[in-house]
């Protein structure tokens, strides 16, 4: 199910990053800074029939589509509210590189505000899209790069107007989230270490924390600790990311931690994922 939502919201990718090619190397830009947002919810609505609010906040864009359905009773993506969030992805796609603001993330929020209050984000690195039009990465790992999350939020219930109550996005939570979420599907995809990750940066301490929580200390360190800090280490890399000092592995269960600093982290390179999660569980 949740494989099927994200090949739709995947099938527009070509068409907007085309489009937004044409725009990135056309012309001075035609939707200044000040009225990104606006031009926004205007041509959603001019070229779609769509309302959508919309605010750019830092360098983050972020676009709220309310629906009046999101999800059928198998919980899949009614089309109607496919075909709206593709469209609301290219007009933003095509906004965001025909301004002169700078833009670093947009994030798509479709919510049913009529009757069960899903909610689906899409959060994109325009980082990304550059590089998947250009051919410096291919499909399948410019889908793996966006984050998603179905949640359900009883205060979207008949809401006319978004708070927008949403903090910026920036690298390292980008970084820190998509970790995680990469390693909850490879965790949810075993039998035996089915665990949830729950990430953090501490831009202080410029330091990464993920959290877990497993019920025996061999397993955590012989286990999860070279997992989470192999996927760790494979996402900076893709970004090129390095300004960080230290990765955190937690486990809230039995307190243990598991510190690496940046200059270990190449050493988890090549852990053998797979090994590792068809090892034998002895209670």
């Amino acid at each position: 199910m949740i494989k099927n939502r994200r090949r739709h919201l995947v099938r527009s990718s070509i068409v907007f990053l085309l489009m937004g090619c044409l725009l990135h190397n056309g012309c001075a830009p035609t939707y200044p800074k000040e009225r990104l947002a606006q031009s926004l919810v205007d041509v959603c609505k001019r070229e779609y029939g769509i309302d959508v609010q919309a605010k750019l906040q830092g360098k983050t864009v972020v676009v709220f589509i309310p629906l009046e359905e999101l999800f059928d009773f198998k919980l899949e993506i009614v089309p109607g509210a496919i075909e709206k969030i593709e469209n609301v992805i290219l007009t933003t796609s095509r906004v965001i590189f025909s301004t002169d603001a700078k833009v670093d993330f947009y994030t798509i929020i479709a919510a049913d505000v009529k009757t069960t209050a899903a909610e689906l984000v899409l959060i994109r690195c325009m980082d990304d899209v550059y590089k998947f039009m250009h051919e410096w990465i291919g499909r399948e790992d410019y889908r793996r790069r966006v984050l998603w999350q179905v949640n359900f939020n009883s205060k979207l219930l008949h809401l006319e107007k978004f708070d927008f109550d949403i903090p910026e996005m920036t690298l390292p939570v980008f970084l820190a989230e998509q970790t995680a979420q990469r390693l909850n599907f490879i965790f949810d995809s075993a039998v035996a270490y089915k665990v949830k990750i729950k990430p953090e940066f501490n831009p202080e301490k410029k330091q990464f924390v993920f959290s877990v929580i497993v019920s025996d200390s061999t397993r955590f360190t012989n286990v999860y600790v070279p997992i989470i800090a192999r996927e760790a280490y494979t996402v900076f890399k893709e970004y090129g990311f390095t300004d960080f000092d230290r990765v955190m592995i937690k486990n809230q269960l039995l307190n243990n931690i598991a510190v690496i600093t940046k200059q270990d982290m190449p050493s988890y390179q090549k852990t053998d994922v797979q090994a590792l999660l068809t090892l034998p569980v002895y209670n």
